[in-house]
């Protein structure tokens, strides 16, 4: 989330971010946003570095709309 919230301060020219966490059904999930995301290395990259812990992520950015980043990792319960 980090990096992505790095992305958003150099890249979208847009206001604030927002970030929120929640565990949900053994997965963390991971939610920020608006901002204004294009292909390239950021999202790419981003996706690349979620998929090797067996996660997912989502990119939505419809044009002249917000961007919605959402992450969703593995996060066992531990008992």
């Amino acid at each position: 989330m980090a990096e992505a919230l790095t992305n958003v301060a150099r890249h979208s020219g847009t206001g604030p971010a927002a970030v929120t966490a929640t565990a949900r059904g053994g997965r963390l999930v991971v939610d920020g946003g608006p901002g204004d995301a294009v292909p390239g290395g950021g999202p790419e990259g981003l996706a690349g570095r979620v998929a090797v812990v067996d996660g997912r992520l989502a990119l939505p950015s419809p044009v002249g709309g917000a961007t919605l980043l959402r992450v969703e990792l593995p996060c066992p319960r531990s008992e």
